[in-house]
């Protein structure tokens, strides 16, 4: 035995280019898994997977005949689909509903949320069919507690964490398993349009930084392995804490400290 997790195992990754999929994709490979990563673009990503590990589909999940086509296509040329990471999303104007974009909501809906339902209803029948698979999804802290002017997103996020469980539940004796990572911040394409304001983000994280892509990952790949067999409908937070801070202002910055005794 290779004693690698994921060995000949068949991974579909969403979003898999660039960033969180990048990355997961990259560690899946080296705990040798072969990769079929469906994204808008290639990026690259071939050349830094190797060919020969990894096969582009171009898609966009937002639809529901790429999302079919792209499994399908994933099953023709490997024979089987044992883990689907889907880690494709779309960021969010920063705005308040009142001056929401109503095609801009209905697309981050349609891509963030409705896009597992479009993947899991081709994905499923497929690891019944093999008699077991895994799903694991990208949500985000944003699903866990309303954001300011973050609507569409946090509405996506919550929306997927729930998919994700009733999905979970109905389908666990089935020998599939469904699970979710929550990240907090990271420094990845998506977040680069927070310019100055990555200080800002980065001061609330208890940890005092962001997470690294590769930290996240290594929990995407925990969820996914025989690691987690008896962990089906959780949702994993990786945010260094963000999410265990209630919101009240750190007072030990002005109350005078006492000396330890030790």
């Amino acid at each position: 035995m290779s004693g690698l997790r994921f060995e000949d195992k068949i991974v579909l990754v969403t979003g898999g280019s660039s960033g969180l999929g990048a990355e997961a994709s990259r560690q899946f490979i080296d705990e040798g898994a072969r990769i079929f990563v469906m994204d808008l673009a290639e990026k690259g990503i071939l050349g830094r997977l190797g060919e020969e590990k990894a096969t582009f589909f171009q898609g966009n999940v937002g639809k529901p005949e790429d999302c079919e086509t792209a499994i399908r296509t994933c099953i023709d040329k490997y024979g089987r689909l044992d883990i689907l990471f889907h880690n494709a999303a779309q960021p969010t104007p920063m705005t308040t509903v009142p001056f929401h974009d109503l095609a801009k909501f209905q697309e981050i809906i349609n891509t963030n949320l409705c896009s597992l339902f479009y993947l899991a209803r081709i994905a499923i029948p497929q690891m019944q069919k093999q008699g077991k698979g895994v799903i694991v999804v990208t949500a985000s802290t944003s699903a866990l507690g309303g954001e300011y002017g973050m609507a569409s997103y946090a509405a996506s996020k919550a929306g997927l964490l729930n998919l994700m469980r009733t999905m979970a539940i109905d389908h666990a004796r089935d020998n599939v398993r469904i699970n979710a990572i929550c990240p907090g911040y990271m420094p990845t394409p998506m977040t680069e349009g927070l310019g100055d304001l990555i200080n800002v983000v980065q001061e609330s994280i208890p940890q005092g930084r962001g997470g690294d892509p590769k930290e996240v990952a290594r929990a995407a790949l925990f969820l996914a392995s025989e690691d987690a067999s008896y962990m089906t409908g959780h949702a994993l937070v990786v945010d260094g804490g963000w999410s265990a801070h209630s919101g009240a202002p750190n007072l030990l910055k002005y109350v005078p400290q006492q000396v330890s005794r030790q």
